[in-house]
């Protein structure tokens, strides 16, 4: 698995990727939907699979004394390391944006691990819709991202436009439990014991949710890919 990911990292991470992890300085820009993000981290992925199709990856790789089950296991280990990283900067970014930026983000969710948690989602979304569409031919990077992209922006839309409907209820003065809660503890950056509980908790859900999904794509991947043939 090493000499894989090794593999991986060497023959098919596209030099953009670099740019689009970047993007993450977009978390430092005031009323901004920061899970668009996120999405640009999906795009990157889609270009290493992209580069790995155009330069004979799946031929060469089907030369190495390795099963299909091993290759598709190290892309999905390449892919969620990509992601890893993004969150962990998303992470730095948040916590110099609680001590340093504005308490309230008109344009979508708040810095915190609401944020952090949302994301987790959207990867578990793009990698649960990307994955084992791309690896049911082995060669449609393009259709397979655009299939995702469908289900990452209805997340991103919904998650962000409930945080905008939350401020924007808070601002009319209206009392809606609901949305009450939801300014209070999750579009907000957690300050107080009780914030940090609820946001710690979707956290965890949003962890769940990633696990379970980046594990079933790996599951449905591998039976899909095995019935491929890359001659």
């Amino acid at each position: 698995m090493k000499a894989l990911l090794n593999k991986e990292f060497k023959l098919c991470l596209h030099p953009a990727t670099f740019i689009y992890l970047a993007l993450v300085l977009m978390l430092l820009i005031p009323n901004y939907p920061y899970l668009v993000s996120c999405f640009f981290v999906c795009n990157a992925i889609f270009f290493c699979f992209q580069q790995a199709r155009e330069n004979g990856d799946a031929m060469y790789t089907a030369m190495l004394p390795v099963s299909k089950a091993q290759a598709v296991r190290a892309r999905v280990w390449f892919v969620v390391i990509i992601q890893a990283i993004d969150l962990a900067l998303m992470a730095g970014m948040c916590a110099f944006a609680i001590v340093s930026m504005p308490p309230t983000n008109a344009g979508g969710t708040d810095h915190g691990l609401s944020l952090l948690a949302f994301a987790l989602v959207l990867f578990a979304i793009f990698n649960l819709i990307y994955l084992p569409s791309f690896y049911k031919t082995g060669y449609k990077a393009g259709t397979a991202f655009l299939k995702s992209a469908i289900g990452v922006w209805i997340w991103l839309v919904l998650c962000e436009g409930l945080m905008i409907a939350s401020n924007a209820v808070a601002e009319s003065g209206a009392d809606i439990a609901f949305f009450r809660f939801i300014h209070e503890n999750i579009d907000c950056m957690p300050k107080t014991e009780a914030m940090w509980t609820v946001q710690a908790i979707l956290f965890g859900a949003g962890l769940v949710i990633y696990v379970v999904c980046t594990l079933l794509a790996a599951r449905l991947s591998i039976k899909r890919y095995e019935k491929v043939s890359v001659a």
